[in-house]
């Protein structure tokens, strides 16, 4: 398990915090919220085509996608 970058996603109207972290081929969104109201989420890369569990709204996808893009641009 490593812990890549923590990144702000709207969800709901609120900000919330999330760490990722890259563990058995994954990259895990976590949330620092004390509540089960913003649940834990991940992506697969496959193909250059970034794949979730089917669960995301759009919105929420498309924040976490945007914030994987641009933490491995700047790996580069």
């Amino acid at each position: 398990m490593e812990d890549l970058f923590s990144t702000n996603i709207a969800v709901n109207n609120e900000n919330v915090n999330y760490r990722v972290i890259f563990d058995n081929e994954k990259y895990i969104f976590l949330s620092e919220a004390d509540n089960k109201a913003f649940p834990a989420f991940s992506f697969r890369r496959a193909h250059d085509e970034w794949l979730d569990q089917g669960l995301l709204p759009p919105d929420i996808k498309n924040q976490a996608i945007d914030a994987l893009d641009k933490y491995l641009l700047k790996q580069h």
